[in-house]
């Protein structure tokens, strides 16, 4: 027997058409055979719908049409709840796998004392039947492969630090009158030599299937870019992990495109001021025409040469708040994720027309030409501005249901400069039911009816942690925030703090040298006592008594054999 059995008709599933012939043979006395002959109607069907209104006439509640299947195990509002609750978890990035799912839907029958087929109370699951058929009973839901977030993105990531930024973009959009070819995103990214194998056709039902690939582990280079609101891209620099930049690195690159090295690759505050250099020969920023750069919190973007480079050549440094790139950030929206495609088909493509050779650090400059036309194109770029709500600005860019993750955790921010002033996470963010996407069956009614009854909330409850506010204040870096680097302010805050890291640096220099003499000189009289003590023996064994006279060695006259 077929799992879904299609319907050859549509009769007696119409309840319109149901509700219009009953009152037809109710109110006007028509008899039911001549009613659903007219209407093409089972007068069976009718019989049974008449004896449905007439007993729930009192009630108030709808009259449903049809037959309720002998095997279903939850009822069709009971299902809407458990699809909502899927939801939440899903938004909160504590999504259920297939086997958890099938393990909460016993669960919940057995708290509801449903009937349920005995292999389900054997396997203490619910079957692979009943998970394929929910499914298709609820279309919003489907498996999906999640992304890897880190905690600290997934609770930092909420509406109190979504408006700090948005207010302190909005003022340098009010005050500079920035337009869409004056505003401008940087950031890196890292490129590997080996390539993640794509899919292929091979053989059915055979076990072990391989691709080449140049090595084990590959070699990070880093590529730095920047892209305009308009759809415009700078040609790109790339950071080799080398001590000494060759200009046939970058051989094959993009047009226009630079390079330089250090001993990691990463990218570090020289390069950004070199990249800050190219990008100024380009767009050709003045004090009278000023551009606006949008970039993280990283710490080779607060490098202080940079900043007073920004300053003396008309660009506006804004960065965003930690942990909110793979929000607010419109090259990790629609640019890298794509260029990492494209990347990894063009290197399959050079391993296929180059057999037996391995791909090197020096052929990626090549490589990535026609993935930057790929990925860095018009549309994409303009994409991610328009989603991340920074062109055209939209602090309303983002719905409810992404800042649930931040609902998991009770942590108080600090949301404005004083430290004494905080704010909960609870007091802004809207609670789990607020979050819930409302389906296409109406939720308000089946909400109603299972409001006094067991909900899947009360079998598996949603993630909860309350952190302590001693954990939170808790000693080590301090967090970063967003800001304009440019403004005075924010310079001399980041002026005295560099101050104060390099005489850090200084002092355990100094305390490190101190130490290292003092380890150097125990050393130095450890050895003078050791070699003090071999004389004092060597002497002890001169004055051994001779086998043949039986005098002492220091008694001997000299030269005596």
């Amino acid at each position: 027997m077929p799992r879904t059995r299609e319907r050859t008709s549509n009769r007696g599933n119409d309840p319109d058409l149901m509700r219009r012939a009953a009152d037809m043979c109710i109110n006007e006395g028509k008899s039911e055979r001549s009613v659903a002959g007219n209407l093409g109607i089972c007068h069976v069907s009718l019989n049974r719908y008449i004896k449905k209104v007439r007993a729930t006439e009192f009630s108030g509640s709808p009259t449903k049409c049809g037959y309720r299947p002998h095997t279903r195990i939850f009822d069709v509002d009971q299902e809407t709840i458990l699809a909502i609750y899927l939801k939440n978890y899903a938004d909160m990035y504590f999504g259920l796998s297939t086997k958890d799912v099938r393990k909460l839907a016993f669960e919940f029958a057995k708290k509801m004392n449903l009937k349920m087929p005995v292999y389900w109370t054997e396997n203490k699951f619910a079957g692979i039947d009943w998970f394929v058929n929910f499914l298709k009973r609820n279309p919003t839901l489907s498996i999906h492969q999640p992304e890897a977030t880190s905690l600290s993105r997934g609770i930092n990531f909420n509406p109190i630090n979504v408006n700090i930024f948005m207010d302190k973009y909005e003022s340098v959009l009010t005050k500079h009158k920035f337009e869409a070819f004056q505003i401008f995103n940087l950031d890196e990214t890292g490129i590997t030599t080996v390539q993640n194998p794509c899919k292929i056709v091979a053989q059915k039902g055979k076990k072990q299937i391989g691709a080449i690939t140049s090595a084990e582990r590959g070699t990070l280079v880093t590529m730095c870019l920047a892209v305009s609101a308009i759809g415009n891209a700078i040609p790109p620099m790339f950071i080799f992990p080398r001590v000494n930049f060759k200009d046939h690195f970058i051989r094959g690159g993009s047009p226009s495109c630079i390079g330089t090295s250090n001993k990691s690759g990463w990218m570090q505050g020289e390069e950004v001021l070199k990249f800050i250099t190219h990008f100024t020969n380009h767009v050709r920023p003045t004090i009278e025409k000023k551009v606006l750069i949008l970039l993280d919190n990283h710490e080779s973007h607060l490098y202080l040469p940079v900043i007073d480079f920004c300053r003396a050549n008309g660009i506006v440094l804004l960065s965003f708040p930690p942990h909110y790139s793979h929000k607010l950030q419109p090259l990790d929206r629609s640019v890298f994720g794509p260029f990492k495609k494209c990347i990894n088909q063009e290197m399959v493509s050079w391993l296929k027309s180059n057999p037996g050779k391995r791909f090197t650090i020096y052929d990626l400059a090549a490589v990535t030409t026609n993935a930057i036309l790929n990925a860095a194109t018009p549309r994409n770029i303009t994409s991610g501005f328009a989603v991340s709500g920074v062109w055209p600005f939209n602090r309303n860019a983002f719905s409810i249901d992404e800042f649930a993750p931040a609902v998991v955790t009770d942590i108080m921010l600090h949301t404005t400069e004083n430290n004494n002033e905080t704010q909960s996470i609870n007091t802004e963010i809207p609670s789990i039911n607020t979050i819930t996407q409302t389906p296409s069956i109406n939720v308000e009614i089946a909400e109603q009816r299972l409001s006094n009854e067991i909900s899947p909330e009360m079998v598996r409850p949603y993630p909860k942690v309350q952190i302590h506010q001693k954990i939170v204040k808790k000693g080590g870096r301090k967090k970063g925030k967003t800001a304009i680097l440019t403004d005075t302010p924010e310079k001399n805050e980041l002026e005295n703090k560099t101050k104060k890291k390099n005489k850090n640096i200084k002092r355990k220099l100094f305390n490190t040298a101190k130490k290292s003499k003092k380890v150097k000189a125990t050393a130095i009289k450890k050895q003078k006592n050791k070699n003090k003590t071999l004389v004092i023996d060597s002497n002890d064994d001169e004055d051994a008594f001779c086998t043949i006279c039986s005098e002492l060695y220091s008694d001997s006259k000299s030269g005596e054999p």
